[in-house]
């Protein structure tokens, strides 16, 4: 009788803690709170936030004639417009790979070589040369991380990789790297950690991974922490960024990443049609003031589908498609509910406040302008 009791009592306690579980799930949305446009034909990319005067920076991609790094006020409007790539004064020659805010509010370039200091009107500064073991040179720009080194605020080191973007093709043996580089500007060092072999699923990675294999990570700079995980991955690290180690890790469960469990993590077991991959992979970390976690994923699509989408759009892709995109919500460690789906755009950035900047995209219909959503999670 007392084993019957317990029994029930077991699976009475579990099926409160199912619901609960669902119940916080079910009840984790976005919800507008504002909308803002910006007026131009060509596409355009928000990268940063200077919160100080409510700038933004990114860029206005004008196709054949390359991208224009911008500030925007708050409401969209362009403040300042530069090509920065060419042969000018002013100019880069080299690859623009990843742009940001400095403290103060000047912008950071960082290329395929250098890194430079640009004023808020866009002219130049400074040049720092850099150099890294990855030849990474990128078409379109991505946000350029960095932390203050040992926690003195104006030591600032820079990791040379943009997070999402694969620097390992070429490398034959991309399994024993690392995922980040540093450059420290002061001593003019680099140096690397979080080799790809303690990745919790290394066992199971294939060399053939090395074009789509790349860190996926966010930088907690008041706590002095990195969170990381990649592409294909089942687990998030945090690592101190004084000691450089592993302080902690914890494991997701994706609703959608048949790869993940897979035997093996190899292109064989990824789905494709000739080059376009249709798999799943990891996209970004945002991490909230107090210490929550957000891991956004965009999930797999089936070649059946994909097929379908193909022929009413030629040019579909599925990790452009807002409905492919999901949220993995994680709170002292520990995931709370499954996916979370956000059908508007794809996120741009966090906000101080823990809103985030949306862009917004509409699938069926091609708009000549760009807009934004300020979201907040409830």
């Amino acid at each position: 009788m007392s084993r019957i009791l317990n029994k029930g009592i077991k699976i009475l306690f579990v099926g409160i803690f199912l619901f609960f579980e669902n119940e916080v799930n079910a009840q984790t949305t976005f919800s507008k709170i504002a909308e803002f446009k910006i007026d131009l034909l060509n596409p355009v990319k928000i990268l940063d936030y200077y919160p100080a005067k409510k700038q933004y920076l990114g860029y206005i991609n004008e196709g054949s004639k390359g991208n224009k790094i911008a500030l925007f006020s708050e409401n969209g409007k362009v403040l300042v417009s530069e090509k920065l790539q060419g042969e000018g004064p002013n100019q880069i020659v080299e690859s623009i790979n990843q742009i940001a805010f400095a403290e103060d509010g000047t912008i950071w370039v960082h290329s395929s070589q250098n890194l430079y200091k640009y004023d808020q009107n866009l002219k130049k500064v400074n040049k720092i040369a850099f150099r890294s073991k990855y030849n990474v040179t990128l078409y379109s720009p991505k946000k350029l991380n960095y932390f203050y080194e040992n926690g003195v605020k104006g030591d600032n080191s820079f990791i040379s990789q943009p997070s999402g973007y694969s620097t390992f093709f070429g490398f034959t043996e991309f399994l024993k790297e690392n995922l980040i580089e540093v450059f420290n500007p002061k001593n003019e060092k680099t140096y690397n950690f979080a080799p790809v072999s303690n990745r919790s699923n290394f066992s199971k990675l294939d060399p053939s991974i090395e074009s789509i294999y790349a860190p996926i990570y966010s930088l907690d700079k008041s706590r002095g922490k990195l969170y990381l995980t990649t592409t294909l991955d089942d687990e998030i690290s945090i690592i101190d960024l004084r000691s450089k180690k592993k302080t902690e890790a914890f494991k997701i469960r994706h609703e959608n990443f048949p790869v993940l469990k897979s035997s093996r993590i190899s292109l064989n077991n990824i789905a494709s049609k000739g080059p376009i991959n249709l798999g799943a992979k990891n996209d970004n970390i945002y991490v909230l003031s107090d210490g929550t976690v957000m891991l956004e994923y965009i999930r797999a699509i089936s070649p059946e589908v994909y097929e379908q989408k193909i022929a009413e759009n030629r040019n579909y892709h599925h990790f452009s498609d807002p409905s492919y995109r999901r949220l993995i919500l994680i709170r002292n460690g520990k995931q709370i509910g499954g996916d979370i789906s956000f059908p508007f755009g794809e996120i741009s950035l966090l906000f101080p406040d823990d809103t985030f900047l949306i862009k917004l995209i509409n699938p069926d219909e091609e708009e000549d302008f760009t807009r934004y959503g300020i979201f907040e999670l409830k």
